[in-house]
This record gives structure tokens, C-alpha cells and sequence, in this order.
């Protein structure tokens, strides 16, 4: 069985066991699926992990649920990445009209559809869901439709979804969100990549009125991640969340209000670098 490592730097990281499933490489990324007795089916891209069945619901509830419950009434939804389709299956536990989903990789959405249906529910086959292959940068720069909720579902910031860490797209996101909208998005692991984190936070800050971070330890990625509620019209801190659904396993309106307590320790590593991150000055390598 072999042994699947993730380094953090170049000193530390963390690995596990597990039985190799498939892995291929698609036309951006390589791609590789898992068993693990403990995580379940585990899904890596460009040797990073992605996902697992044992705690998907930890990345996935807060990324929705915090922005879908906050905004008044929200229809439209659109998200750019999201190909294991775990984000779909939450977005349709609201009463939204339509979800249009941008995702990159054609042989992501192959294998989620094929492999991973049983933590994605097959809401690839909701009617609600308009999916398109595309850049979910050009697709931005191009698209005349405004939403009420944009998530940015990604993975890290290597790769083809480095410039979707950029001032220029986050101004994109702006000017596609309707008055009261809402960007939600995970802005990395602050413990793991402090500087990435602060530099992906003072850039949402330079385009956005409003930002609030939630953070949640997250046992497959081995650290903390953190999560940024974005708006240009609406205060979070003014927000009181009185709903929520009947299965989910962490959201709750108690939760929603001690999130967005951020912690000093996370004030404090927003100021480690406050450089923009721009086309012309992108985020460093992670490791």
C-alpha cells in the first residue's frame, strides 16, 4: 500500500496509507483517487488533497452555508470550480432558482460522477444545474448575468488557479454580484502558508467593503484552512442567521456567530504581508 506524502515546506508535512484507485493526468492537472480504511475514497489534484469522504462536510458546509444563509433571499448561484460536486449537493438544500457552475477540468467531473456519487448525491443530474467546461476566468470577463452568491470552490493556489488569486479577478467577482451579494471562498491555511494567507486576505480587502474570516481545522488537509465572506453592501457582523436545515453536521446559527469571532493570532497573521497579489506580482510557489 503505498504511501501518499503532502509537504507543507520543505522540513514538515504530513502522509498516509492508502490503496491507489486510479490516477491519470488530464490536459491541467494530475488527478488521483484513494481508499483509505479511516478518510474513505480520497480525492488528490496535483498531488494535493482535495477531499475525502470522512470529513468533506468540514470544507463544504462552511464554504456554502455561511454566505447562502446570510444573503436575504438568494436565486441565483454561481460557482467556479466545485468538480466533485459536493458543493452542488449543499447549494440545493436552499431554495434557489439556478446554479451555474464553472468548472475547468472535464476529467474531474468524469471521475466525481463515476466515483465519488456517494458523497456528491449525483446533484450533477439537478435540473437547477447549468455546468459549462470553461476558464472560470474567462468565463468572468465575459458573462453579462449578475448572481446573488459566488462561490469560488478551488484548489490551491498552483497551477491554472493561481491568477483566480488575483485583484483583477476578485474585481470581476465584484462587478458580477448583484447589490447584496456575497463572495464566499477559502483563503488557504493561514498555520501552513501565513504569507500566502495574508496576501490573499489584503487583496479581498483592497476589492471588498466587507470581509469576514471563519476558520475550521480540517483533518484530510492536516491544518487549519479559513474561509472569507466577501460583500460590498453587506455587514456580516450585522447579520443575524435564526435558520438552518435539518442534516447538517456544522452549521448552525451558533456556529455562524462564534466563526466570525476571529481569533488574535489570525488578526495578526493578516498583517505578515500585505502586498496585492496582481498578474504582474502572482503568489509565490506554496512550498
Amino acid at each position: 500500500m503505498p504511501e501518499i506524502k503532502e509537504y507543507h515546506s520543505k522540513t514538515r508535512g504530513f502522509f498516509i496509507k492508502a490503496e491507489k484507485l486510479l490516477e491519470t493526468q488530464s490536459k491541467f492537472q494530475k488527478i488521483g483517487l484513494f481508499k483509505h480504511d479511516f478518510y474513505g475514497k480520497i480525492l488528490r489534484l496535483d498531488n494535493y488533497f482535495q477531499l475525502s469522504e470522512f470529513d468533506e462536510f468540514l470544507y463544504h458546509e462552511p464554504l456554502i452555508h455561511f454566505p447562502l444563509f446570510s444573503h436575504p433571499s438568494p436565486k441565483k448561484v454561481l460557482l467556479i470550480g466545485g468538480g466533485d460536486f459536493c458543493s452542488v449537493r449543499e447549494i440545493l438544500k436552499h431554495p434557489i432558482e439556478k446554479i451555474t457552475q464553472i468548472e475547468l477540468d472535464p476529467d474531474v467531473v468524469k471521475i466525481s460522477k463515476e466515483h465519488l456519487k456517494n458523497i456528491n448525491k449525483e446533484s450533477f443530474k439537478d435540473p437547477k444545474l447549468n455546468l459549462i467546461i470553461q476558464d472560470g476566468y474567462e468565463y468572468l470577463k465575459t458573462t453579462k448575468e449578475k448572481f446573488d452568491v459566488i462561490i469560488l470552490d478551488l484548489t490551491d493556489a498552483v497551477g491554472e488557479s493561481r491568477k483566480l488569486y488575483t485583484q483583477e479577478f476578485y474585481e470581476l467577482v465584484s462587478i458580477r454580484l448583484n447589490e447584496k451579494g456575497i463572495l464566499s471562498l477559502h483563503i488557504e491555511q493561514p498555520l501552513t502558508y501565513p504569507k500566502i494567507f495574508s496576501r490573499i486576505y489584503n487583496t479581498l480587502k483592497s476589492v471588498f467593503k466587507y470581509l469576514e474570516l471563519h476558520s475550521i481545522f480540517v483533518p484530510i488537509y492536516g491544518t487549519l484552512i479559513s474561509f472569507g465572506l466577501c460583500s460590498q453592501n453587506l455587514d456580516f457582523k450585522e447579520i443575524n442567521v435564526e435558520k438552518t436545515l435539518p442534516d447538517l453536521k456544522y452549521f448552525s446559527p451558533e456556529v455562524f456567530k462564534s466563526a466570525l469571532v476571529t481569533p488574535q493570532y489570525l488578526v495578526d497573521l493578516t498583517n505578515l504581508d500585505k502586498r496585492i497579489i496582481t498578474q504582474q506580482e502572482p503568489l509565490e510557489d506554496l512550498t
